[in-house]
């Protein structure tokens, strides 16, 4: 075997009880692809990744691997920057193992303990499991209940003659009974070993894409262009949006498309009990980073790192804050002994921008803020073509287009979750095919030939994924149809005419110039189905739902009530297109009066300003429930706000009929039940005590059995 290319899966973690030694170096190898490549079990091989990062594996046969992959441990993934899924490439390693006199290991994580020579023998004990170490071989290990991470930096060998000057193929090393272990002081970072991140594979963030790119390449690779013009190049760049958006992997896609040196700074990797050493250790980054430009600082979730000082910042996030300002505006005079101008970006990640500090956010320091958003039904159409374009599948673009239109609030992460889902489902359809069909699979080819996600995998895989904008209010709406609900077909029209026909047809509102209305208040006697109808218009129309109980929005705390207020309508636009729905509104909208402001009339002040306030609300509908219509303050029920009032009127005779029709649907009845002599017998009864009624009648015909 020469060389050959194939994807790589994690093997699953073995019972970390057991005592069977650890074999972290063993590649699983299906047996039949191993008889036709010539492999034989305990054959050395090189793993290799396409950003050039190397490993070595042993040759291992296992039948729980299919012929098209290979199962490797976490230990390689990370020692040849591989990603699960992604392609690697085997060749034979042909040199000798050379024995090592002295293993040079650099800590990842700055550690907080001595380090002593008893931990050298340790972690010399662990080396010896691996059977084979590497330069640049990844190292974990337990101590002091939490894993630590090093890295091989330079082996010394016993005898130097030994050594092949082929930079292209991997030495391996055995260690032996005189081989010394040896720590050097912790790297005041760690330099990101980017994978293959191409701008291509990312979908759904063109613009944003478009916008990193040129500030990146204007300052790493041609700053002398806008130098000339007598300014400075951007220092730094803030991506803030919600979690799962892409803001750490567009991050790596730049530093891949530009072959930077990267930095990765996370605040556990900075922070220290000892005065100074925090700052100290900032100052060394941008000091590397200078050294070799052109380099990119990461900062992920700056703002556990750099919080606003003036609420309740510790002295130590204080200090890192001051320091940060001052190494951010120094960067023009960390000039470099070969270059004229700097080539240093920061791009800093965060979830919570206004947690920040707002001396970073001034032009200088983070002179561009971008946004990274939660995708729109284009753009989560995007993400579904890149995740999907390598995996196996049946779906058209009709398909991936049904998909994105009914993931309202899913970001990346949340789509990425919904294939891998939809995976796990193709497989298990798979196997239960072939136990049904009294197939014995031998042969994984065979078997992986059919295996191609459908879109009823993705489907079920979407049903078990919640949006991740969505996470913390998602409610379980019971699954309501219009069919369920007997009469009010004016009230239903008006309904979908509000809510479904802008998002089906919006074409038609730009043609017309007309808005479709931002609230509905459904008002009438208790018990007409106005809540029901809620839930309908949610189910009917996909859209995600927030239900909104007025007491729940009260506090005791001055401002928490109305900051609640903010907050639900904060996720619903995350989310959109939703529905905010308010049962009982006059509980929160009671009609002001007095002198003294109470909680509700803080509560409504703020309700109005969200629906027709300075910030937009944009695919955002209203729909609010009362049988007090009376007593709503009148701001509310002017148009802009509440732009429709529908009356959900007592059921006719119709509406009566249609109503004991639907119930006795699921209703073992006899032949004799007059449905329409019953509806004119209840002429006064709402739906809900007809509901009762059959209820009563039901428990009544199991007692007589």
């Amino acid at each position: 075997m020469s060389s050959m290319q194939v994807c790589v899966l994690l093997t699953e973690d073995t019972n970390p009880t057991s005592a069977a030694r650890p074999r972290p170096l063993r590649i699983l190898f299906h047996p039949q692809c191993m008889e036709k490549l010539g492999l034989v079990a305990g054959d050395l091989v090189q793993v290799s990744s396409q950003s050039a990062c190397k490993s070595l594996g042993i040759i291992w046969p296992s039948r729980t691997v299919s012929a098209e992959h290979i199962s490797v441990s976490q230990h390689i993934l990370d020692t040849a920057s591989l990603l699960e899924g992604s392609t690697a490439t085997l060749s034979l390693v042909s040199v000798p193992a050379v024995h090592a006199a002295i293993i040079n290991l650099v800590w990842l994580h700055t550690p907080e303990f001595h380090i002593d020579e008893a931990l050298s023998i340790y972690v010399k004990e662990i080396l010896l499991e691996t059977e084979y170490v590497c330069s640049g071989q990844m190292v974990r290990f337990q101590y002091y209940g939490k894993e630590r991470l090093c890295m091989v930096d330079q082996i010394t060998p016993i005898d130097p003659i030994q050594i092949n000057s082929d930079p292209h193929q991997i030495i391996p090393f055995r260690l032996v009974r005189s081989t010394r272990v040896r720590f050097e002081q912790a790297k005041s970072t760690v330099e990101t070993r980017v994978g293959k991140v191409e701008y291509s594979t990312i979908g759904g963030l063109g613009e944003q894409i478009s916008t990193v790119r040129s500030l990146v390449e204007l300052t790493l690779c041609n700053p002398e262009h806008i130098s000339c013009l007598g300014f400075r190049p951007p220092r730094g760049i803030l991506l803030f949006g919600p979690p799962g958006t892409g803001k750490t992997l567009l991050a790596r896609a730049v530093a891949y498309e530009t072959s930077a040196h990267v930095i990765t700074v996370n605040g556990s990797e900075i922070m220290s009990r000892f005065h100074g050493e925090a700052e100290t250790r900032l100052h060394h980054i941008f000091q590397e980073a200078n050294e070799k430009s052109p380099s990119i600082i990461f900062l992920d979730e700056i703002d556990a790192l750099c919080p606003k000082r003036d609420e309740g910042a510790t002295e130590v996030h204080q200090r890192i804050v001051a320091a940060l300002l001052t190494l951010m505006d120094g960067i023009n005079t960390y000039s470099s002994k070969t270059t004229q101008h700097h080539r240093l970006v920061v791009i800093g990640a965060t979830n919570r921008p206004n947690a920040i500090d707002d001396a970073l956010r001034r032009p200088g320091r983070f002179d561009h803020e971008i946004e990274i958003g939660i995708p729109s039904e284009i753009h989560r159409f995007e993400i579904l073509q890149a995740l999907l374009k390598k995996v196996p599948n049946s779906l058209n673009d009709m398909d991936l287009r049904t998909i994105s239109a009914n993931a309202h609030g899913y970001v990346g992460a949340d789509l990425a979750a919904i294939c891998r889902e939809a995976g796990l489902k193709a497989i298990q359809r798979i196997e239960a095919e072939s136990l049904n069909a009294g197939v014995v699979q031998t042969d994984d080819e065979m078997h992986l030939l059919d295996l191609q996600i459908t879109l009823e995998d993705m489907r079920l895989g979407m049903s078990m994924v919640q949006p991740s904008a969505m996470r913390e209010v998602t409610l379980e709406v019971p699954k309501v149809k219009w069919t369920d609900i007997g009469g009010q077909e004016d009230v239903k029209q008006r309904l979908r005419e509000a809510v479904e026909w802008p998002l089906k047809h919006p074409e038609a509102f730009l043609k017309f110039n007309i808005s479709p209305p931002k609230g509905i208040l459904l008002y009438g006697p208790p018990g007409c189905s106005k809540t029901l109808m809620a839930k309908a218009l949610a189910t009917e129309a996909g859209l995600n739902f927030l239900a909104v109980k007025g007491p729940e929005l009260f506090s005791k705390w001055v401002g928490e009530s109305e900051k609640a207020v903010q907050e639900i309508f904060r996720k619903a636009r995350a989310a959109s297109p939703s529905i905010i729905f308010f049962d009982e509104i006059d509980a929160l909208a009671v009609r002001r009066g007095g002198d003294d402001a109470s909680v509700a009339d803080r509560v409504l002040s703020q309700l109005l300003n969200e629906l027709d306030g300075i910030e937009p609300l944009i695919n955002v509908t209203i729909v609010a429930a009362t049988n007090r219509p009376d007593i709503l303050d009148t701001a509310l029920l002017r148009p802009g706000r509440i732009d429709s009032i529908l009356y959900v009127s007592p059921p006719d005779a119709d509406s009566r009929e249609q109503i004991f029709r639907i119930q006795t649907n699921r209703m073992a009845c006899s032949d004799d039940v007059d449905l329409k002599k019953l509806a004119e017998l209840v002429n006064s009864c709402h739906c809900n005590f007809k509901q009762y009624l059959h209820q009563t009648n039901g428990v009544l015909c199991i007692f007589n059995l």
